[in-house]
């Protein structure tokens, strides 16, 4: 049916232009014809002639060359005000879904390596964390991290507590009573790595801290008083796998709000944390 109106469409389309080019040829020959011919009817008949010649003309030649034009240029207009309003599903925005989950070791060093002064990562228990510097090659992980520490980026990491109450009781809801013991482990992990880092010397410093707060989304936090600031989360989400959780990316420039909103849940973290060595 569709098919049939366009072709109706098409149709009345030829016919009003064959209609039009004989009432232009037809009224520029009358024209033509009674041109400088004395008697008033002569003269009428030469200005209804030009009338209807100009009349048919103005509107075809718009249709044929001006209406395109103007047709192109309104959706370009469109299209740019659309893309200055309307956010997109690429970093261009600042904000970034990544619903398969956790970045590879290589993406995640990545992300890390445009830090210039700070980065804070908060977790319950940052096991994968660990993992990355104690079970994948040093190039994975271990080496630009070393580079950041190297060129004076300070690194903490946070996790829950082993021994709060609020680590326990958690873990107990969700059927993982291993999971203070894991965030124990993570953090001598973490806390051993920290400590090879500052025998060599670097200008950057590695500090573990426990909180008393129990985490509710895994955080990384990437020069968060810069404008150039950048921030990664994860939720906890009874059921699903740390693994499986969906990843947002989120940078300060283009989300400042919703930046600053995880920059104050990093800082209300910290101001309830101790590093890891001290009692």
């Amino acid at each position: 049916m569709n098919g049939d109106i366009a072709g109706n469409r098409s149709l009345l389309g030829r016919l009003r232009g064959a209609l039009a080019l004989c009432v232009f040829l037809g009224g520029l020959s009358l024209a033509l014809v009674s041109n400088g011919r004395p008697g008033f009817l002569w003269s009428a008949l030469n200005e209804l002639a030009l009338f209807a010649a100009a009349a048919v003309a103005i509107p075809f030649y718009y249709d044929l060359f001006l209406k395109d034009v103007e047709r192109v240029r309104f959706l370009g207009e469109m299209t740019r005000l659309l893309d200055e309003r309307l956010p997109s599903g690429g970093a261009g925005r600042g904000l970034t879904v990544r619903a398969e989950g956790r970045p590879s070791p290589t993406e995640k060093a990545e992300f890390l390596a445009g830090a210039h002064s700070e980065i804070i990562e908060i977790g319950v228990a940052l096991r994968s964390l660990a993992g990355l510097f104690v079970s994948r090659p040093e190039r994975d992980f271990a080496g630009p991290v070393r580079r950041l520490l190297s060129e004076g980026v300070n690194i903490t990491y946070v996790v829950a507590d082993p021994e709060s109450a609020l680590i326990a009781e958690y873990s107990r809801s969700i059927g993982d009573p291993e999971l203070p013991d894991r965030a124990a482990s993570s953090a001598r992990e973490l806390l051993a790595v920290a400590r090879g880092f500052d025998a060599e010397g670097l200008p950057g410093r590695m500090t573990v801290r426990v909180t008393r707060q129990l985490p509710t989304c895994f955080l990384s936090l990437v020069d968060p008083d810069s404008e150039t600031g950048r921030c990664r989360t994860a939720p906890y989400l009874p059921g699903v796998r740390r693994a499986d959780s969906p990843v947002l990316d989120i940078a300060k420039a283009s989300q400042r709000e919703l930046f600053t909103r995880y920059v104050t849940y990093a800082r209300t973290v910290l101001d309830d944390s101790r590093p890891l060595d001290t009692p």
